[in-house]
């Protein structure tokens, strides 16, 4: 068992170390947890195996942490474990590591807090470890005192029996600690056993010793203490004095309870102040004072009076410095707080020698201090201590000290200090020095606000600050009853009265309240009046009071206090207009208290200011109260500033006052100096008499008048008084703004003036002198002239503010007339002359930019004035609509600017165009409204609206601007809607309207601006609305047009915007009356063209969706609808505007193909143009090309041939087939069509023109020709078979012969057959079903159908609906007839036949070779048709290996025959179909048949010798092949190397064919002499032919001859008849080719053996100067002249040699 226990525990010895034995960068929480984990199955003998490691010295500090903190793991896990007393050894002994054993701090803290943990379990053995390291008169280790703390910290109960005893040893050992970090672990270890003593102090009833009382522990604590602060504190460094200071506060809770202690403690205050100079904790230091002095007052033990001036200065020096640190540390807010209560706690120990430390300090004029000490001071009396009270008069004096300082700072404390003191009673009376200050200061304040003469600190926040606290300082005497003297209201009055005290009116209005309600208490009624002595007059404070409550929530409430003054003074200055305020203000007050500044309406504050004024100024029983109250408001305008909010209400409150004045006179003298003293170049000024005037006017309008004209005269000084020259001798740049006044005084005068006497003076005086004044002329330039109109035009305003107040007078005189009940009946004769004014003045404002209201303003005006009676024309109306429409819509929109580049435009511009469009829409709502009044029925009224309205807004709907439609659209909405509800509540739109509006509108939908596209969907929806039993209805349908207003913003993608605009048509469409639904089509295609390609893509869309929508209700409307879209076709020059057109006809197509297209080709009343392109566009739309060439195709079938409608058929069939968007379904069709084609073109009805073809010839379509019938017919079939047999068509377009054949009556058979020929090959569905449409005409009766369908098939006979025995029999049957009977075209293509019907059948021909051979050897024979006999020997050649031996046996030697017959027709498909033939026998001859077909050849070797140079190539190819096929049969099998065909034919020089010649006729010498013979007897007869290739090919051929064949030959030959035969044959053109070219330079020796050792050298030099003569022969009759040489020049003497001929005649022949 032990061996087993051994094992196991190295087992864990081993795991442990294993993890102990991880690199120290790894987390040391995690081997921690590892070993708690362990240790959690066996913890005694986990603690044993840790102690083993920690002992071990090989053991790193690292894993010695790891272990000291997995035990403390286990402890704090609870896992009961006993420590061993190695355990504590190993631990102390890591304690007590000196420095110079290198332990790690690290590891001696594991320890420390290890041992700590373990005390609280294990307490006795670790205590007397510890006690025993602790040694007295021994400094004892850091960590043993940090480890004591800890412990005494953790176990107080336990603890305490071991104080005595530890505090003890800490005295003997604590003066031999030097080292600062034993202090420092000292000063924590007491300030931890001091806490514990204060936890067992409050509960030692827990503890099971005996108890110990305090004065034990003090008695302790006493020299440790006194060491710390007169040993460490003075002299050590900055961490041990925070330490000692941190320890200091728990010590002295523990030593200050006893008084013995307190004058020991109290003398150190000296050393704790000078902390404050060494020390960064100041708090520190302050709380220990603070603590002390709370002591010294709980125990009624004063700090000696010597302490009390070293400590006010050292904490107000604190107060000073910190407070100059920004920003402040987080604990000096705490300080100051500490300070201020030592303050209290010294004014209760010490008053009298504070104050006195205060009086002295304040006297000596330091800023900070003196503030410093003035808000404590302030504090301090605030508290209202009883020790202070008897001693209040050397609180005055202090305050008095403080009078003399100048600096702000000290002179707001001071102000605070007055405050505090009449607050608190210790001064008596403000009257005397205390008010004295406080105005002093105020004035000082005041005066530096308003006349700065340096730049204020904080923009003058503390001179702000002065004059409040000033006013409350006031305001609290006041209150506290302290100030009610005659003396104090006056000043309060004066202070009141004047602007630079503005920020001061709120205290001073409480100030003033207070004392007003208790002087009245004091006197009662007796005094009605502010007083005697310079104070205010009551219409003077009520001017002053009234203009200071504009602003009512400014300085903290100002409104409210300025009324409730008013209302206290009420009583005693406004016992007549005051009856009342004692309801009107409070009601006024609770309005204000209801609101704040952000949602305080201004304009309504001013109104009810207004109206309790008003209210006010009819209670008071004398009228010059009122006339006195408005000079008083008069004068104080000038105190505030032009635009100010105040200026402007004083300005109406001096009309109201003068409203109410009873005396004219005094009305009109004040009105007066108020014009005279006015600066009309300020707009406020101006706006500000204006509402002057308004107001007055109202009660006083003759004075108002009659003040007009004085100040008109004034002004003019008595120059001439005709209004020409009215203002003449003001300066010049005032003139217009006098001018301007005067309009706007006239029109301001009509605004509230009574209605009997206005309109009384309105016609005779007020309108005459607008006019005067307004056409009155200057010096200066006009207004008109300044925009670039000439300045004659029109007598008028000067600038751009005298048309504004031309046209705001207007405005309100309009108005004014139109709010009199008695308006109707009023005519006002200079109505259109103020229009004509206004409308030049419209029309005068520059179209390129908006730079003022002027349009904005004149519109309004218009607006006003044209309500005036009597009513104006329609024709009048309307010219004014569109003068504003065109001011209006034509200027550049905002966007220009700044997509130009420019800077943003500011939003007072934007404003100005908001302002002029908001006004248009109002003044063409005026307009329109009148004419709708002046017609009596209902419908008519609203037909004639809508159609007015829409004529003006028609042409900027579609102009090219975008930004005009934008406007144009959004008037438009604005026009509807405006409409709507000034109708009825259900308003019906007249009949055909909403179809033609609507119409109009929906292209917009796709417009390119978001604006186009929103206003046009708002017009449709007011529409929609405004349908009856049609508009939609529900929530869906309301949400759908939500959705697509939604979807047509500006962001929106194309694709988006399309959707949306699909879907609102479909909603119109719905919502279309059947009777209107051609109209809304009419008008949809008015719109192609008219504005954007984007719009017309809309056109057609809405015009998709309602043929499709409304398909049933069109299906009688269609002719209509066709001829409407044809005549607009006609009528167009847009190429773009007819396709659309087209589209809008292919789109109605898809719904009714049958009528659409019956309409367009049998109404011949249509525009034949027109019908043309929209038949092309039909059949080549995408979607109609199916249905649309069926009926074309059934029209062609069954319409007479060559009228314009079957012309117009084909030309629509071709463009459909040929139209891109085709596709496979049309193959059946096009088979069809292609029957059809055919057989009309074997008819002879297409051979003529049609009657009438000029209109046709005219048509601007695509691929369009000469309207021929039958060339059309064949371009239908060219467009069918490019469609489905493409590959087809092109052999047919390379070679062009189809086609031109099938053009021409006479040789349509060929045609066919080469049509057939090319679609013989291919494997497309549409050959089956042509054949299966052209076979049963096989029988036909009518001949054209018959030969047209053996033709065709004869071509393609190995068809597989053809390849039957019946077909096959049919088709020979009727060929055999064909070849012997018929036209030369006929019979040729029927011999052809038989020669397919041989290549594709040989086995049925076989049944007929007798027949057949005989009709081809007929027909080969004859001359007379070469086309005949062509096609006859290529049948032959198809045939001859079809047939038996026994027929080629007997026609051998006649085939042959034939084809040898034929090698010298002049036509060349004769003579290849014979080289062809000949080698066709030659490759099928058998070799029995050799020697038979042997003679043959030898007959024809001349001819396959000479052809090779035939001019024609095929023909010359085809002789090559005959010649390589021929030439075995004669011996010449082994020339095969030299007989390659390309090489000879690529050969131009001839080089190779005259080797090949020599050869043959050398190898021919050889073997068969006699046929070297025959050659030489042809040879003649070529010499003469007329190729010329052949007849040089002759020539150089009977040289060889005559060089290769023997003398006895040579003397055969009849050369007197053959000699001048050749000679006659030979031209100067065939010598001169004859003729090698004379070289610049003789050839070398070396070049000349090179040149004969080529091939064919050796012949070719036969006919040149090296050849076989030396030497020079003259010619007979041969000169130069006919060679084309110079005359006189011998043929010798050029080298000439005519070889060949010269070997006839040599002597040796």
């Amino acid at each position: 068992m032990t061996d087993e226990g051994e094992s196991s525990n190295e087992g864990r010895l081993h795991s442990i170390s294993h993890l102990l034995q991880l690199p120290e960068a790894a987390s040391q929480k995690e081997v921690v947890l590892c070993i708690v984990k362990a240790a959690r199955s066996q913890p005694a003998a986990m603690i044993p195996l840790l102690v083993v490691m920690l002992q071990q010295d090989e053991a790193s500090a690292w894993q010695k942490v790891a272990i000291y903190r997995s035990l403390q793991a286990m402890m704090e896990h609870g896992l009961e474990v006993e420590p061993a007393g190695q355990f504590i050894l190993a631990a102390s002994k890591h304690l007590r590591a000196s420095p110079d054993q290198e332990v790690p701090r690290e590891l001696q803290a594991a320890a420390s807090s290890t041992l700590a943990t373990f005390a609280c379990h294990h307490f006795h053995p670790i205590m007397m470890e510890l006690q025993h390291q602790l040694k007295p008169f021994a400094p004892p280790d850091e960590f043993t005192l940090l480890t004591l703390g800890k412990i005494a910290a953790n176990n107080v109960y336990s603890c305490v029996p071991f104080l005595g005893i530890t505090l003890t040893t800490l005295q003997t050992a604590m003066r031999r600690i030097e080292d600062g970090r034993r202090r420092r672990a000292l000063c924590t270890a007491l300030e931890q056993m001091c806490g514990a003593i204060r936890i067992y102090l409050r509960t030692w009833e827990r503890s099971s010793y005996p108890r110990i009382s305090v004065q034990q522990f003090s008695a302790y604590l006493l020299p440790l203490y006194s060491c710390m602060t007169r040993t460490w504190l003075p002299g050590c460094d900055a961490q041990v004095q925070l330490a000692v200071l941190k320890t200091l506060s728990p010590i002295l809770r523990l030593l200050l309870p006893r008084t013995d202690f307190q004058a020991h403690i109290y003398s150190d205050i000296s050393l704790l102040l000078a902390q404050y100079d060494s020390s960064t904790e100041t708090f520190l230091v302050t709380k220990i004072l603070g603590q002390i002095l709370e002591a010294s007052l709980v125990n009624n033990n004063p700090i000696p009076r010597e302490h009390v001036g070293p400590l006010t200065c050292a904490l107000v020096r604190q107060i000073c410095i910190r407070g100059q640190k920004w920003p402040p540390h987080p604990q000096c807010e705490e300080n100051f707080k500490e300070i201020a209560r030592i303050f209290l706690r010294l004014a209760r120990l010490h008053p009298s020698g504070l104050m006195g430390v205060f009086q002295g300090k304040v006297e000596e004029r330091q800023e900070d201090v003196c503030a410093v000490l003035l808000a404590l001071f302030s504090e301090i009396v605030g508290a209202q201590l009883p020790e202070l009270w008897s001693r209040r008069q050397l609180c005055v004096r202090v305050v008095k000290a403080a009078l003399g300082d100048d600096s702000t700072r000290v002179r707001l404390a001071t102000l605070r200090a007055i405050g505090r003191l009449l607050h608190t009673s210790y001064l008596e009376r403000i009257e005397g020095w205390p008010l004295n200050y406080i105005s002093l200061q105020m004035a000082v304040s005041a005066h530096q606000l308003t006349h700065p003469t340096l730049s204020l600190p904080l923009g003058g926040l503390e001179e702000k600050a002065i004059g409040i606290a000033s006013a409350e300082v006031l305001h609290i005497a006041v209150a506290s009853g302290r100030g009610t003297s005659q003396e104090l209201w006056t000043k309060l009055l004066s202070y009141l009265m004047q602007p630079p005290y503005m920020a001061l009116v709120t205290p001073l209005c409480h100030a003033l309240r207070l004392l007003a309600e208790q002087r009245l208490r004091r006197v009662g009624h007796k005094q009605n009046g502010l007083g005697t002595g310079g104070l205010p007059t009551p219409q003077e404070l009520m001017a002053r009071l009234l203009a200071l409550a504009v602003f009512p929530l400014e300085g903290t409430g100002r409104g409210a206090a300025v009324l409730l003054l008013m209302n206290a003074l009420r009583p005693e200055a406004y016992r007549d207009v005051g009856e009342h305020w004692w309801v009107e203000i409070p009601a006024l007050v609770r309005y204000l208290e209801g609101h704040s500044k952000y949602t305080l309406e201004p304009a309504a504050w001013e109104a009810k200011l207004l109206e309790f004024l008003q209210k006010s100024l009819r209670r008071s029983e004398a009228g010059g109260w009122n006339l006195v109250l408005g000079k008083e408001l008069s004068k104080q305008l000038s105190t505030y500033h032009n635009s100010s909010a105040e200026k402007g209400f004083l300005y109406k409150a001096l009309g109201m006052a003068l409203s109410a004045a009873g005396d004219a006179d005094g009305v009109a003298q004040t009105l007066l100096d108020l014009l005279l003293h006015t600066d009309y170049t300020e707009e406020a000024q101006r706006k500000g008499v204006c509402w002057c005037v308004v107001y007055c006017a109202e009660g006083q309008l003759t004075a108002v008048l009659q003040t007009l004209s004085r100040f008109e005269e004034v002004i003019s000084e008595g120059e001439d008084s005709a209004y020409h020259h009215f203002g003449q001798s003001l300066p010049e740049p005032g003139r217009g703004s006098v001018k301007s006044a005067l309009l706007l005084l006239y029109g301001s005068m009509a605004v509230r003036a009574p209605r009997e006497q206005l309109l009384a003076l309105l016609a005779s005086e007020i309108v005459p002198r607008i006019l005067r004044h307004y056409t009155s002329s200057g010096p200066e330039l006009t207004y008109f002239a300044e925009l670039g109109c000439p300045t004659g035009r029109k007598k008028g305003a000067t600038d751009a503010e005298l048309a504004l107040s031309f046209s705001q007078c207007v405005s309100e005189i309009s108005l004014s007339i139109l709010s009199k009940g008695d308006a109707p009946t009023f005519c006002l004769p200079q109505k259109r002359l103020l229009l004509d004014h206004l409308v030049d003045i419209i029309k005068a404002e520059p179209l390129d930019a908006l730079v003022s209201p002027v349009r904005q303003q004149v519109m309004v005006a218009l607006r006003h004035l044209s309500h005036v009676p009597e009513q104006l024309s329609r024709e009048e109306n309307q010219a004014l609509a569109e003068a504003a429409l065109s001011s209006v819509f034509a200027l550049p929109p905002l966007g220009l600017a700044e997509d130009a580049g420019q800077a943003p435009l500011p939003s007072s511009v934007h404003a100005l165009h908001t302002g002029a469009l908001t006004s248009l829409s109002e003044l063409v709502e005026t307009l329109l409204e009148e004419e709708v009044v002046r017609v009596e029925q209902r419908e008519s009224a609203n037909l004639q609206w809508f159609q007015q309205a829409f004529q003006l807004l028609g042409y900027w709907m579609v102009s090219e601007r975008e930004w005009e439609r934008a406007r144009a659209l959004q008037l438009g909405v604005h026009l509807l809607r405006a409409h709507c509800q000034k109708t009825s509540a259900s308003p019906r739109i007249p009949p055909e309207q909403f179809s033609r509006l609507a119409g109009a509108l929906g292209p917009f939908t796709c417009d390119v601006l978001g604006s186009i596209r929103q206003g046009a969907v708002d017009c449709i929806r007011v529409l929609l609305s405004t349908q009856g039993t049609q508009r939609p209805r529900g929530r869906l349908v309301a949400w759908q047009l939500h959705c697509i207003q939604r979807k047509l913003r500006s962001e929106s993608s194309p694709r988006e915007v399309r959707t949306a605009s699909l879907q609102l048509a479909k909603v119109v469409s719905r919502a279309l009356p059947p009777q209107e639904i051609l109209a809304f089509l009419h008008t949809l295609l008015e719109q192609l063209r008219a504005v954007s390609p984007t719009c017309d893509q809309a056109v057609l869309l809405w015009f998709e969706v309602v043929v499709k929508e409304q398909r049933a209700a069109l299906k009688d409307k269609i002719p209509d609808l066709v001829a409407v879209i044809c005549s607009y076709v006609q009528q167009s020059e847009d190429a773009t505007q007819r396709h659309c057109l087209a589209q809008a006809v292919c789109v109605l197509t898809e719904r009714h193909c049958r009528a659409v297209c019956a309409t367009l080709l049998q109404q011949a009343l249509l525009p034949d143009r027109a019908r043309m392109e929209l038949l092309v566009a039909v059949a080549t739309h995408k979607d109609n090309s199916e249905p649309v060439l069926r009926h074309l195709l059934n029209v062609v079938r069954g319409e007479g041939r060559g009228t314009p409608s079957y012309v117009m058929a084909l030309v629509s069939l071709r463009e459909g087939v040929l139209a891109p968007e085709g596709c496979s379904s049309q193959l059946p069709l096009l088979s069809k069509l292609c029957h059809a084609l055919l057989c009309q073109l074997s008819s002879t009805d297409l051979n003529t023109e049609i009657p009438d073809p000029s209109s046709l010839k005219r048509m601007t379509c695509s691929r369009m020709v000469p309207l021929e019938p039958r060339r059309q017919a064949v371009l239908v079939l060219q467009a069918v078979l490019s469609r489905a047999l493409p590959e087809s068509a092109g052999e047919m377009d390379v070679s062009g012969d189809t086609w031109s054949f099938l053009m021409q009556p006479g040789s349509y058979l060929k045609g066919v057959a080469l049509l057939a020929r090319s679609m013989a090959w291919s494997q497309n569905p549409l050959i089956d079903d042509l054949l299966r449409h052209l076979l049963p005409h096989l029988s036909s009766s009518r001949t054209a159908y018959r030969d047209l369908s053996l033709v065709f098939c004869m071509e393609i006979p190995g068809h597989s609906l053809l390849h039957t025995p019946e077909m096959l029999a049919l088709l020979l049957q009727e060929m055999l007839a064909r070849s012997q009977d018929g036209s030369t075209t006929l019979r040729a293509l029927a011999l052809r036949g038989l020669g397919n019907v041989a290549t594709e059948a040989p086995h049925e021909v076989k049944k007929h070779q007798e027949s057949l051979l005989a009709t081809l050897l007929q027909a080969a024979g004859n001359g007379a048709s070469p086309e005949v006999a062509c096609e006859s020997l290529c049948a032959l050649g198809k045939l001859w290996g079809c047939i038996g031996r026994r027929h080629r046996v007997r026609a051998l030697q006649a085939v042959a025959g034939l084809a040898r017959g034929h090698l010298w027709h002049v036509d060349d498909s004769l003579r290849e179909a014979a080289f062809e033939l000949l080698g066709q026998l030659a490759r099928a001859t058998q070799p029995e048949e050799a020697k038979s077909f042997a003679k043959e050849v030898g007959r024809s070797l001349t001819a396959l010798l000479l052809h090779f140079r035939e001019p024609s190539p095929t023909v010359a190819k085809a002789c090559s092949i005959a010649f390589t096929s021929c030439a075995p049969f004669v011996g010449l099998q082994d020339l095969t190397g030299d007989m390659e065909a390309g090489q000879l034919l690529a050969d131009v020089s001839g080089a190779r064919h005259i080797h090949l010649m020599g050869k043959v006729c050398r190898q021919l010498a050889k073997m068969n002499p006699v046929l070297l013979g025959a050659i030489l007897a042809d040879v003649p007869q070529y010499l003469c032919c007329t190729w010329e290739g052949v007849q040089i090919a002759a020539c150089k051929l009977a040289g060889i001859l005559v060089k290769t064949a023997d003398a006895q030959r040579l003397r055969q030959l009849d050369l007197d008849r053959l000699l001048p035969s050749a000679l006659s044959a030979v031209t100067p053109t065939l010598l001169l080719r004859l003729l090698p070219q004379k070289p610049s330079m003789p050839p070398s020796r070396n070049a000349s053996r090179a040149r004969l050792a080529q091939p064919g050298a050796a012949e070719e030099g036969l006919c040149c100067p090296a050849g076989c003569l030396a030497g020079n022969v003259k010619v007979p009759g041969l000169r130069a002249g006919g060679l084309g040489l110079p005359e006189g020049e011998a043929l010798e003497s050029r080298n000439i040699y005519l070889s060949p001929l010269l070997r006839l005649v040599s002597p040796s022949g």
